[in-house]
């Protein structure tokens, strides 16, 4: 079975580093230290410029690509659940995802989510059942349609942000939806694997 591409080859783990070539992890640099996580002769907690929530948020983006599941190369939209889910009891500070109804997409994202005890809103837009990237190509994934399960998940009163976090390859479409729904729009990462490091602020491991 073919699988999909899930653009793990797009999160850029140097990113997430100061990048001064300290040597204090020791190696001659940022790039080899990379290196050596993902060939596992280092790990996070042998950079010191990483807190604790950030060095884990890199052991999660490290093992994801064995957590989550298998996803077939799909031919046919696979509509699953639409609307609101609250993760780990969010508050009127939390963080507000979006993302597309897809099976599979939901079953990653929550994957993903699942390595963190950090709260949050997920809104899952009718996209058809279409993954994020075909959404954007079908024209499933718009600004109207982020609108309509904003309205109608409620949320609006249950958030003090105005705030959402769109998948990355939604970034076309951002002053759209900001200028919908008078919400500010951040872009994130086209993978879901570099959420962690993206949100690593708000990473916490369970058992904090």
């Amino acid at each position: 079975m073919t699988s999909a591409d899930l653009y793990l080859e797009k999160v850029n783990l140097l990113k997430y580093l100061n990048k001064t070539d300290c040597t204090k992890c020791g190696l001659t640099s940022c790039e080899e230290f990379i290196s050596a996580l993902m060939n596992g002769t280092k790990k996070p907690q042998d950079c010191p410029f990483l807190s604790k929530n950030k060095a884990y948020a890199f052991e999660v983006t490290l093992r994801l690509k064995d957590l989550w599941p298998d996803v077939p190369l799909l031919t046919h939209p696979r509509p699953s659940l639409i609307g609101l889910v609250e993760l780990n009891s969010p508050d009127t500070e939390s963080l507000v995802l979006i993302s597309g109804n897809n099976e599979h997409t939901e079953q990653v994202l929550l994957t993903v989510l699942g390595t963190t005890i950090g709260p949050f809103f997920i809104i899952f837009v009718d996209t058809d059942g279409n993954t994020v990237d075909m959404a954007m190509i079908y024209q499933t994934m718009t600004a109207e349609r982020i609108y309509k399960a904003l309205k109608e998940s409620g949320l609006e009163k249950k958030t003090s942000k105005r705030e959402m976090i769109v998948p990355g390859l939604t970034a076309p479409i951002k002053e759209d939806i900001e200028k919908l729904t008078n919400w500010s729009v951040k872009v994130g990462p086209v993978c879901a694997a570099e959420l962690p490091l993206f949100l690593s602020e708000f990473w916490t491991p369970p058992g904090a």
